[in-house]
């Protein structure tokens, strides 16, 4: 691997990587005595979803317009699929391993992206500030929309949850899309709408993980008689 390879790996690696820590610190040890998850089992589902990231990568170069058009349904069909398993069916702790999977599919996926940007580019100062923010939005999205199908899933309601997924998504990919020369910088359209898809996912983010997820958690540990998980309990089925 040359230099470029190992910036574009950092980069990739980085923001998922810290959004996990930060986000998930207050569920785990030594915030709780009892971690509301298995950090092995967090681990292997992040390592799940960086395989499955790398096959999506590739598939996107082989077929890049059918990519464009319906990656975003592909994405998260697959997380669905995934977390939709009777392992993980209304399984108090599901939402943590989805934040785990979707964020080895944000790493796979952004160190795709960005090393071929660094290819044409170069290791420029103004190509590198955007590939970190690209790899961050990145991060923040695969991770919000699966911790939300993660959540639905949980609650033995997958298809709402897995609908707001698909919107957020398909949302984040039409304000994205007018940006692709953004680099160049002689396109201010792009650009404007690179920020605003910047904050729109950001937005998006901390509702998932500052708003509905501690809400989730409440509401699983009522249902499960007030005692904070040890290990997955099943959740009974909501009637929202």
């Amino acid at each position: 691997m040359d230099i470029t390879s190992y910036v574009a790996a950092a980069i990739g690696f980085a923001p998922p990587l810290a959004l996990m820590l930060w986000t998930l610190q207050s569920y785990t040890y030594p915030k709780v005595e009892r971690p509301y998850f298995s950090d092995p089992k967090l681990f292997g589902m992040f390592t799940v979803g960086i395989v499955i990231g790398a096959v999506l990568f590739a598939l996107s170069i082989f077929l890049p317009f059918e990519y464009v058009v319906l990656g975003f349904l592909l994405e998260e069909s697959i997380k669905l699929m995934i977390l939709n398993l009777p392992r993980f069916q209304r399984h108090a702790d599901t939402p943590f391993y989805a934040f785990g999977l979707s964020a080895g599919m944000a790493t796979a996926l952004s160190y795709g992206a960005v090393s071929r940007v660094l290819a044409a580019t170069g290791l420029e100062v103004l190509a590198l500030v955007v590939v970190v923010v690209y790899s961050t939005m990145i991060a923040m999205l695969q991770i919000s929309t699966g911790t939300t199908i993660g959540m639905g899933v949980a609650r033995g309601t997958p298809w709402p949850f897995f609908g707001q997924a698909v919107v957020v998504h398909l949302a984040f990919v039409l304000l994205l899309f007018p940006s692709s020369q953004a680099l160049v910088g002689d396109n201010l359209v792009g650009t404007a709408l690179f920020v605003v898809a910047l904050v729109f996912v950001a937005i998006y983010y901390h509702y998932v993980h500052h708003r509905l997820l501690p809400h989730y958690v409440k509401e699983a540990i009522a249902r499960m008689g007030g005692r904070e998980p040890k290990k997955a309990r099943k959740v009974p089925r909501s009637k929202d």
